[in-house]
Order: structure tokens, then C-alpha cells, then sequence
């Protein structure tokens, strides 16, 4: 065959394959049988491997300090900030609502602390309706609290809102009734480095991909050693007796939330899975709580190493252009080395794929930059058999049919020229 005809065909070929994965992709399946495979796949991600097990520690985040909560009262979240006060944090964030008078000494006592703070952020939710997906009100703290600080509101996205759903993707900022509203991590950015938020707004997406610098030393279920002891974390007795030097408060964002009644308790509390879960199919315990998460945005954002996502259409052309060299190279085998055909088929296929998981992994360590290869990879998977059936039925069949009608309008000339 020659290659003006190899060319012509292979286009033919990616042709079908293509529309055979989309016919498949289509056809509605429900099936119960299928719900645990599909179940435990569906919340997985190839940079998954990356994070927990790949990429190099970033070090200690020094800008950064965690203090946890536990089961403390207004009371005792009030003795913590007035002790966090003493050394001249930069901001305080807590993750943690206050909505209800509860004991009146108790929030007199939390309102005064929150009082002498410089730069207070509270926690707010984003509250949307499930039917148009617009933010119809905010859930603040209690007004009496609400006076001493400014809302960042929840931006962690983890589908369904299930702790065992894995939480990729944060949200910047919401335009809600015309104003601007930022995230929390965002707002305490704004506190502390001004011009880089400023930068990370300018980006303009509406949805920006977690890149997870790290953990605390929990040690506990669903971590990795490549979880990273990246963040500084105190509990709340080490504050309270001052077991820290004025070094690690001073000038830091202090976020302040839950992480166990004590730091190290196996607690699925305000918990979720990440990426640097040990689990990478079917997650079943969540590895890092909510407070880390939004340590993990906010270290993103001062660092300004974000995830850049390739655009649609750039995605669509490589993924194009790499199957129809795949199929030209495919269909040169099937014509030229049949008896070789499905030993050579399986092993370049299985090759390819693992080829193209270690250059999306590649390319995202060195440039922090996401590749869809599924399409790709599904392309490459089904072409060996998909080829066979293109070039054993569906050409002899569309030749057969070329020629009966070819013959047919040759009868069909023969009886009008009589």
C-alpha cells in the first residue's frame, strides 16, 4: 500500500475508533454490578500517584502556623487568642462558626478577644440553590462576633460535599448580588501579601486546582510518608502554656480550626481525602483536615505555584494528532506483520499508554501543567481490535457494496444505451 493510501485509510480508521468511543460512551448502563467499579474509579486521577508518592517535599511553610481548637468553648478559644495576641500574629483565621449566643460571660469574653484582634477572619458558607447552582445567602457568625472581623467564606470543593469525595479544587472568589466576595484563604492572603492575591485573582478562573504542598505529622490512617510534615502545628494546651517561641506567631497567618481533640487522634471530623492519600481507588478514610486544606490554598497562593489546566481545544488537537499516529503506525503493522498482529498489538498498546501516563506526570512535575490523556489512552487500548474489525468486515463490506452499485449503474447504463 502506498503511503498516500496508508494516509487516506489511517483517517478512515481514527474516523471509526472515534466513533465507536463515543457510540460506547453514550449508551446509558445501569447496571447495579457495575456501581462498585464505577464507584471506587470515578474519584481517581493519575496525579494522584504524583502527589502522594512523587513529588519532592516543598520544606517547611514558614509563613504558616496551624493551631488546633479541639473541643475547646468560646471560654477556652478565647484564652488561645489573647495568648496569640501577645506575639503580634500578621492575621488570625478561624475555621470555625460562632452563630448562636450560647453563655453570656463566655461570648463576652470572645467578643473582647476577638476585640484586640488586628486582623480577624471568620469563617463564612456559601449557601446556593441546588436547581440554578446560584448563591442564594451567606451563613455568617453571630453579629456580636461578626463586628471584629472580616468573612472568607468555605472554598474547598469535594464532589457531593462527602468527606470521602476528594477535595482537587477551591474556589478564588464569588460575585454575589454584584459584590465581590473572596475565600477565606483568599482574604487572609489579602492580609498578608496583597500584590500576590492580586496576581491570583487576575487569573481569572472560577475554579483553581488545590496544588497540596504538604500535611501536618499526624501519623495516622490514610497518610503517606509523602504526606510531608510541611505546616507548623500547635495545640491548643502547647498555646495555652506557651510551649512556642515568639518567632513562630509573630508576623504569620495563625489559621485556627479542628484537628482532633488532640493533633495526632484519628478523628473524621471536619476531615477530608486529598490527593496525598495513601488510597488511590476507592478511598475509605480521609487524610487531612479542613483547616490544612485551606493552609495547603493559601501556601499556593504566596508561593504562586498554581496548576495550570491545558485549554480544551489545545487538549482535543494533541489528543487527535497522537491517535492518528498511533493508527497509522498500527495500520502499517496489520498489513505488513499479520501473523504477528495480536502480540504486537497488546504490547504497543500497553506500552503507549504507560508512554503517555509517565509524560502527563512528567509534564506536571516540570511545569505544574495537566494533560487529558484518557481519550488518548482509550483510543489506544481499543485500536487493536478495532482495527482487525475495520479492515476484516467493515472495508471487504464497504467494497462489496462499491461494487454492487457500481455494477447495478452499469446494468442500469447497459439497458438505456438498448
Amino acid at each position: 500500500m502506498t503511503f498516500k493510501r496508508l494516509f487516506k485509510e489511517s483517517f478512515l480508521v481514527m474516523a471509526w475508533i472515534l466513533s465507536f468511543i463515543w457510540g460506547i460512551s453514550n449508551i446509558p448502563i445501569n447496571a447495579d454490578v457495575f456501581s462498585p467499579i464505577s464507584d471506587a474509579f470515578k474519584d481517581f486521577e493519575l496525579t494522584d500517584m504524583y502527589f502522594s508518592h512523587f513529588k519532592e517535599s516543598e520544606g517547611v511553610e514558614d509563613n504558616i502556623v496551624l493551631v488546633n481548637i479541639g473541643n475547646l468553648d468560646r471560654g477556652g478559644v478565647a484564652e488561645l487568642i489573647n495568648v496569640l495576641n501577645q506575639y503580634h500574629p500578621k492575621a488570625i483565621g478561624i475555621d470555625a462558626f460562632f452563630r448562636s449566643p450560647k453563655e453570656p460571660q463566655l461570648d463576652s469574653a470572645l467578643a473582647q478577644a476577638f476585640s484586640r484582634t488586628t486582623n480577624l477572619v471568620l469563617v463564612s458558607e456559601l449557601i446556593e440553590n441546588d436547581s440554578t447552582g446560584k448563591v442564594e445567602s451567606i451563613k455568617y457568625s453571630n453579629e456580636m462576633f461578626m463586628r471584629y472581623a472580616q468573612p472568607g467564606f468555605a472554598d474547598m470543593i469535594a464532589q457531593g460535599k462527602h468527606s470521602l469525595n476528594t477535595a482537587r479544587d477551591c474556589i478564588p472568589k464569588e460575585i454575589v448580588n454584584g459584590d465581590t466576595l473572596l475565600s477565606f484563604p483568599s482574604k487572609l492572603v489579602s492580609i498578608y501579601a496583597p500584590e500576590k492575591l492580586k496576581r491570583y485573582i487576575a487569573r481569572k478562573n472560577d475554579v483553581e486546582s488545590i496544588n497540596y504542598q504538604g500535611n501536618i505529622n499526624v501519623h495516622v490512617e490514610g497518610s503517606t510518608e509523602n504526606s510531608k510534615n510541611v505546616f507548623t502545628a500547635l495545640d491548643w494546651f502547647d498555646v495555652l502554656d506557651k510551649k512556642f517561641t515568639p518567632e513562630t506567631i509573630q508576623d504569620k497567618i495563625v489559621i485556627m480550626g479542628f484537628m482532633g481533640e488532640t493533633i495526632g487522634q484519628n478523628n473524621w471530623q471536619d476531615k477530608f481525602c486529598t490527593p496525598l492519600n495513601s488510597q488511590y481507588v476507592g478511598r475509605t478514610a480521609p487524610d487531612m483536615y479542613g483547616v490544612v486544606v485551606h493552609a495547603n490554598i493559601v501556601s499556593m497562593i504566596l508561593k504562586e505555584k498554581y496548576i495550570n489546566d491545558m485549554p480544551n481545544w489545545l487538549n482535543w488537537s494533541l489528543s487527535l494528532i497522537l491517535i492518528f499516529i498511533m493508527v497509522w503506525l498500527f495500520n502499517w503493522l496489520y498489513l505488513n506483520t499479520a501473523e504477528w498482529w495480536d502480540g504486537i498489538s497488546m504490547i504497543l498498546s500497553l506500552i503507549g499508554v504507560i508512554l503517555l501516563s509517565v509524560a502527563m506526570v512528567m509534564i506536571f512535575d516540570f511545569y505544574n501543567y495537566t494533560f487529558n490523556i484518557a481519550l488518548a489512552s482509550v483510543a489506544l487500548l481499543l485500536s487493536g481490535n478495532l482495527i482487525e474489525l475495520y479492515w476484516g468486515i467493515i472495508k471487504p463490506l464497504y467494497m462489496r457494496t462499491k461494487e454492487k452499485i457500481v455494477s447495478l449503474e452499469d446494468q442500469n447504463n447497459t439497458g438505456e444505451s438498448l
